[in-house]
């Protein structure tokens, strides 16, 4: 039974907030305007004992939507009908923003619309991939077929993320650690030295007198060189949130030695893995290109590839349109090219998104490895000039005895 929020006014004028199960809208409706009470607002929720319950968590993750194509895959294989199967996996959704969501398309489908056109109004939970798959599932019959595809593609991108993500955390926890040792060296240690240093009266080496002013500087204006930096950051961020700020940064990025190779096999492993499941489900090339280039999360790569999405609809062969990119390696292009000459692009797309991601793949591998030394070098050379300038005084003074 749906479980929902509501804010009425009573005759006084009275503000009333409350929630009620109720076997449908409607009734609901009826119920509270039978106690004279004005509606305000009226919201079907989840109820606060199956929240706690379940306990959900608010975001949707791609984790939360790669379990609801499975869990409806499997339902829909078995023959279980799209309304009933909703409400089953309604039962198992650990997000509380998709359980909102899945609930409103359900209302939707059984109001008459296409799961195609129900998905389409939530474009900021599923994207554009969703509605153009699960239109032509719905259109072929093969909606089970491409659930499984929405899975497979889904969970490839977990696994990818898995892979930088795990690429990246003990450097990060290096890191980290470095700095909070600064930290513990500029607020407490090398105040405890510059007491002792005062009592020598004599000069200190260059050194030590950097490193101790440096101390007094950040003790003494720590919030405001705070403050300054999460307006630095803010900023940045802002910037890089407008199209011309990413394309400013991803034309720097993509032309750094290591990294940019890196960052473009991420974003051209994304458009590749896209197209392949969008081909592969029958979406047209031209379409299917469209969808994908958005896919690549870059802003360099989508205006590039929109080009060569025109210059193919003009008449011109994908391989050259992606060729003229600038961006795609010489293997990429030769393998559309045999595609484009056997007719097999989803073979081909899928050689290609596991050739980059092998080489994502290798990348990880050997920046991890030489990651790690890199930073613990960093922590030694920062640490250890830190050590040198605060005993520097002490050995001056040892030899001078």
């Amino acid at each position: 039974m749906p479980y929902y929020n509501y804010k009425t006014k009573d005759k006084s004028g009275k503000i009333l907030k409350n929630q009620t199960f109720a076997a449908n809208r409607q009734e609901l409706i009826k119920l509270l305007h039978k106690e004279n009470l004005t509606i305000l607002t009226l919201e079907e929720t989840v109820a606060t004992e199956e929240k706690f319950r379940r306990k959900l968590h608010k975001k949707i993750k791609i984790a939360d939507l790669a379990f609801f194509a499975k869990e409806l895959a499997v339902l829909l294989e078995n023959g279980v009908p799209l309304i009933e199967a909703f409400d089953v996996t309604l039962k198992q959704i650990e997000s509380a923003g998709l359980l909102k969501v899945i609930t409103q398309i359900k209302k939707d489908v059984e109001g008459g619309l296409s799961f195609k056109d129900a998905i389409a109004k939530h474009k900021n939970a599923f994207g554009n991939i969703w509605q153009d798959l699960i239109g032509a599932g719905e259109l072929s019959g093969q909606l089970p077929y491409i659930m499984r595809q929405i899975v497979s593609f889904l969970e490839a991108r977990i696994q990818m993320r898995k892979k930088v993500m795990n690429a990246l955390t003990y450097p990060a926890l290096l890191f980290i650690l470095a700095v909070c040792a600064i930290f513990v060296f500029v607020f407490k240690i090398i105040p405890i030295f510059e007491g002792i240093f005062d009592s020598f009266g004599s000069q200190l080496p260059a050194l030590t007198m950097a490193v101790i002013n440096l101390s007094k500087v950040l003790r003494q204006y720590f919030w405001i060189v705070l403050i300054a930096l999460a307006v630095i950051i803010f900023a940045g961020k802002k910037f890089l949130s407008t199209i011309y700020g990413k394309r400013m940064y991803e034309s720097v990025l993509f032309n750094t030695p290591v990294a940019g190779g890196f960052a473009l096999s991420l974003s051209i492993e994304r458009f590749t893995s896209t197209l392949g499941v969008l081909v592969k489900s029958g979406i047209p090339i031209v379409k299917a290109l469209e969808i994908s280039a958005k896919a690549s999360q870059s802003v360099l790569l989508s205006e590039r590839l929109d080009d060569a999405r025109g210059k193919v609809m003009g008449g011109l062969p994908l391989s050259e349109g992606l060729r003229q990119t600038g961006l795609f390696s010489p293997i990429v292009v030769q393998l559309i090219l045999v595609a484009e000459k056997t007719g097999n692009f989803s073979g081909m797309l899928e050689e290609i998104s596991k050739y980059y991601n092998d080489n994502i793949d290798t990348f990880v591998s050997r920046f991890t490895a030489l990651l790690e030394p890199m930073v613990l070098i960093f922590m030694a050379a920062i640490i250890g000039t830190l050590v040198i300038a605060m005993f520097l005084p002490i050995f001056k003074i040892a030899n001078l005895g």
